[in-house]
């Protein structure tokens, strides 16, 4: 909302003219410790963008969903590595013996029984859905007094078993779905890092303008305080000398107050949205200094819908999050249908054993055992109706996130439409600003020379200051209401990125 206050003077012609340096008395930050013969270095929005993108706290946070996703990629490789087993084992019996009679074992007398074993396995998960096992024993067994030969006896065995699904749980895409689907998920979590990245951007852009505005507004209003106490100087002057009333000094003396109360609010406001930007730049302890900023060229970028569009819709993360999803959705999906499918699983196996008599190295040279197996297992829950179930909340899934991709794509269209219209009215409303601006100034100057002359009151030219500074102010909202309309086109097309020179990893 336009201030409707009195305010003067022919103040912005530099702000026309030059690149809108902030000048040195704009106000400095309250408790900052500044010195006044040490000014602090300007601040040029690359470098804001710059520090924001090291140190702002939503860039640092969502790098973590990033590294989370990663390494959800290394677990879902994880499941088809080969694990290794061991197991060992030593049993001991002693038989009891029930006194005044013998216990027997084949006609002779037991007394102890030794077992002792070692097993090794590894067990791989193939990606095909098999499970391959190999395993190796060691086993010696003794008993005393003597009941079997040998006697001692040591065994050695060694066996290759695989399971292979056939319907149910069988084929790479089914088993290798969690790795496609973490791997999206990388992708979608650097796509969330992109949007923070271009949101962070936009946001320390806004909050960039927004401070030029409140010290450039803080700048028209310090002229108009002096602009307003010039006036009332003169009207006392005038008064002592018969030429104006005290109504005229009273006026004037009325648009001192108001220009300074609004100084002071101006003043509030230009450190309030330093705090904005530094707390957008990752600023902890609020003690540093805000130096000059100065407006950046408002390059007019190329507004055609199409081009505009295709650069969303190229480089704009929100689409790609939803079109990725829905490839996870349908990853979810494909297990789910072939979960429909009964279960049947083919096995087969291979072994050799052997044995010795002295010890396990006499016995590794008579391999003389051999055993081989082959089967098959059928299951079929009755009905499979929780099977189909999941399939069809699977499906619902992915047309659910696709008609969720229609509408935000739909979203898209009108928010680059209006984007592209904002660019174009806004450079329309900064030529006619300037235009009534300029108007304005004449208009000041001429009432000004007549009020010199006698042929205006006080109020006449409260008046006219009062339309010069809307029409300045106006001006500058138009400004920057053009940068910041630019700021989102970019933001849109995904071009900040390109803008500001930064790399993201893909």
């Amino acid at each position: 909302m336009l201030r409707l206050n009195v305010r003067a003077r022919l103040i912005l012609l530099s702000f026309v003219a030059t690149s809108f340096a902030c000048a040195h008395e704009t106000p400095g930050r309250q408790g900052d410790g500044a010195q006044p013969d040490k000014p602090a270095a300007s601040l040029g929005m690359d470098a804001c963008v710059s520090r924001a993108l090291a140190s702002n706290f939503a860039v640092k946070i969502q790098q973590f969903p990033v590294s989370e996703a990663i390494d959800s990629v290394v677990i879902a490789h994880a499941a088809f590595t080969p694990t290794f087993n061991y197991s060992g084992l030593k049993d001991v019996n002693q038989a009891a013996v029930v006194p005044g009679s013998l216990n027997l074992i084949n006609g002779i007398p037991a007394t102890r029984s030794t077992e002792e074993s070692s097993t090794f396995s590894i067990v791989e998960p193939i990606q095909t859905g098999a499970t391959v096992a190999a395993n190796y024993s060691m086993a010696r067994g003794e008993t005393k007094p003597a009941i079997d030969f040998p006697n001692p006896a040591y065994d050695n065995t060694a066996s290759i078993t695989v399971i292979q699904p056939l319907l149910q749980g069988a084929g790479t895409d089914y088993n290798r779905a969690a790795i496609a689907s973490a791997k999206l998920g990388v992708k979608i979590a650097r796509l969330n890092f992109k949007s923070t990245v271009l949101t962070t951007i936009f946001n320390v852009e806004t909050a960039y303008f927004n401070l030029l505005y409140a010290r450039e507004q803080y700048k028209v209003q310090q002229d108009t305080l002096k602009l307003a106490q010039e006036l009332y100087d003169e009207n006392i002057i005038k008064r002592q000398t018969g030429v104006l009333t005290d109504l005229d000094v009273m006026q004037a003396k009325v648009g001192v107050a108001t220009a300074r109360n609004q100084l002071i609010l101006d003043e509030q406001q230009v450190h309030n949205n330093e705090d904005l930007l530094l707390q957008t730049l990752g600023e902890r302890d609020f003690k540093t200094s805000v130096g000059p900023i100065v407006f950046p060229s408002a390059d007019q970028p190329d507004t055609s819908f199409d081009r505009a569009y295709k650069l969303a819709r190229d480089n704009g993360p929100n689409l790609a999050i939803t079109e990725a999803t829905i490839e996870q959705y349908k990853l979810i999906a494909l297990k789910a249908r072939r979960n429909t499918l009964p279960q049947v699983n083919l096995s087969g196996g291979i072994g050799r054993s052997s044995a010795a008599l002295s010890d396990y190295q006499a016995s590794f040279g008579s391999w003389t055992g051999n055993s081989w197996s082959a089967g098959v297992t059928v299951s079929v829950p009755w009905g499979m109706q929780a099977s189909r179930a999941a399939y069809r909340q699977a499906m619902a899934g992915v047309r659910s996130e696709e008609t969720i991709l229609d509408q935000n794509d739909q979203a898209l269209i009108v928010q680059v439409r209006s984007a592209v219209r904002a660019v174009d009215t806004n450079t329309a409303s900064v030529q006619a600003s300037t235009e009534e601006t300029q108007l304005a100034e004449k208009e000041y100057e001429l009432q000004k020379a007549e009020f010199d002359a006698g042929l205006a009151t006080s109020y006449d030219v409260l008046q006219a200051q009062n339309s010069l500074e809307t029409a300045r102010v106006t001006e500058l909202q138009a400004k920057v209401a053009l940068l910041t309309a630019i700021a989102d086109l970019r933001f849109l097309e995904g071009s900040s990125l390109q803008r500001y020179h930064v790399n993201l990893p893909e």
